[in-house]
Formats: C-alpha cells, sequence, structure tokens
C-alpha cells in the first residue's frame, strides 16, 4: 500500500512538471491614431476625464476632443513642457521664462520655486508634495512642504549626474526622473538618494517623457520612435513602435495608453490585450 501511495505522488508530481502554470502578460497593440492639426504635443495630463497636452510650439494647452465635443485652448504660455494636475489645477512648466504657473483655465499664477534654475521641463504633484525637472540645471527640485526645496543631481558623481532631465513624476515613496540626454531613468528616495537606474541596456536616444503605474514604467525613446515597458526592477516587458513617432510623453487611462507623437502632431492610443506565457 505504500509503494503504491509513493507511486501515485511521483505520478501527480510527474504530470504537475510537465504542464507548467501560465500566466496572461499584457500585450499593448495600437488602437487608433488622433491627428492633432497645429498642435505640437509635449506633455499630457487629465482632470474631470479631459485630457490636456501642451503645445510647445503653439505656447498654449489644448483639450483632446474625444467625442467631438469643443476643444478648449488656454494661451498665453512660454513653451510649456510636461505639464501635472492635482485633479483640480493644472501645472505648467514655461521653458522659455524659467518659471512654473498654476492655472484654474480663467487665471493663472505664478508658484514661487525656491532656487529656481533655468529651462523646466516638467512638474510632477503627489499629495503636497512638488518636484520640478530642469533641462539647463541638470537637476530636479523636491517639496513636502512647498517651501524647503532639496536638490536632486547637484552634487551628483559623472556617472550618477543628471544630462538635461526631461521628465518626472512622484509616487509614493520614490521620485523617478527621465534623464533626458543620458539615455535613461534615474530613480530616487525623497531625500534625494539615488535608488537605482533603469534603461542603460536598450539604447534610448533621448529619455524624453515617463510614466509610472502601480506595477510598470513607461519611458518614450524619442529618437527611435518607440516607447519602452518595464517592471520596478527594470526588466524590459515590451517595445512598442507601431505608428509612434518622436513620442513626447504617454500616459496609461484605465486600459488604454496615449502615447503624444511630437513631430507628427498626433496622439496615437494602445489598448491592452493579453497573452498566455508558460510560467
Amino acid at each position: 500500500m505504500k509503494k503504491i501511495g509513493v507511486t501515485l505522488l511521483f505520478t501527480i508530481s510527474l504530470i504537475a512538471c510537465s504542464n507548467p502554470k501560465k500566466e496572461n502578460k499584457v500585450n499593448w497593440q495600437p488602437l487608433k491614431t488622433v491627428q492633432l492639426e497645429g498642435v505640437s504635443p509635449l506633455g499630457i495630463a487629465e482632470i474631470s476625464n479631459t485630457l490636456w497636452v501642451s503645445d510647445g510650439v503653439g505656447n498654449r494647452i489644448v483639450s483632446i476632443a474625444e467625442k467631438n465635443e469643443s476643444v478648449r485652448i488656454l494661451d498665453s504660455f512660454s513653451r510649456p513642457m510636461h505639464i501635472a494636475t492635482d485633479g483640480k489645477y493644472l501645472f505648467v512648466p514655461e521653458f522659455n521664462a524659467n518659471r512654473v504657473k498654476i492655472t484654474s483655465g480663467a487665471d493663472q499664477s505664478i508658484i514661487p520655486v525656491g532656487d529656481s534654475l533655468a529651462g523646466p521641463s516638467a512638474v510632477a504633484i503627489f499629495e503636497n508634495q512638488m518636484a520640478v525637472s530642469y533641462f539647463k540645471g541638470n537637476q530636479v527640485l523636491f517639496t513636502s512642504d512647498g517651501k524647503n526645496w532639496i536638490h536632486i543631481g547637484e552634487h551628483a558623481t559623472e556617472n550618477k549626474a543628471l544630462n538635461q532631465p526631461t521628465d518626472v513624476q512622484i509616487t509614493k515613496d520614490s521620485i523617478w526622473v527621465a534623464d533626458g540626454y543620458n539615455n535613461r531613468v534615474q530613480i530616487y528616495d525623497k531625500k534625494g538618494k539615488l535608488l537605482s537606474t533603469i534603461g542603460e541596456k536598450e539604447n534610448i536616444n533621448v529619455a524624453m517623457g515617463l510614466f509610472v503605474s502601480e506595477k510598470e514604467l513607461f519611458v518614450t525613446d524619442f529618437e527611435n520612435d518607440r516607447v519602452l515597458i518595464y517592471n520596478h526592477e527594470g526588466k524590459l516587458l515590451q517595445e512598442l513602435s507601431k505608428d509612434i513617432k518622436s513620442p513626447s510623453d504617454v500616459y496609461l487611462r484605465n486600459e488604454n495608453l496615449y502615447i503624444l507623437n511630437y513631430l507628427a502632431s498626433s496622439l496615437v492610443i494602445y489598448e491592452k490585450g493579453n497573452s498566455s506565457v508558460e510560467k
């Protein structure tokens, strides 16, 4: 009886090993392209289900008409870059004016940034925290209270220094920086300590924009016309290139991925699909 039990257990184990578990892997597929005529889109943000893009050449912020609604235009900006929102207001870095503005649509005001540098390329908001990346200053300024700012990248050694950072996002524990002309993403804690680097193996040519979701990192590779998707540990999961041309920013919304094509004046939407892979 004991021999039969052992044999049966061995047989079950053998069957289990010969039939590996399968898991669903996200496989993004292009859904459609929306033309943004006359717009050179640089950054994207969402307020109350409305998507807004910054027009770096037209010096304005433009709403995207997804359902044939009227397009709204906010003007009088000086080369707006990667914008952000707290759900109510838009935060706009003005590259040529070396300042950050906040707007509700009707009114605009300037946000005081301590030790402000030249060429703000992006702003990020998370709860009461704010980060601003400075393209010309090769640094990111971060505050958790709106008064005291720390400099990220100010005294970094050569291989860890920022080189014209283009985008930034704050998550619960970290600050993610698109280190533009170092062709990578650098991740810091909220005291400015470098935690890790992602993207150096993929031959990125200008890491222009990024978006960090709960499990993934999306990076726009501007000169190579693609978007790279990583997990938070830096493993490359997928490369997107179809219908993508000079991507400047990327945004995840529900089951869709929105990618701005700067030179093509368009918005490419990818949808989420699944494919089974052996675990």
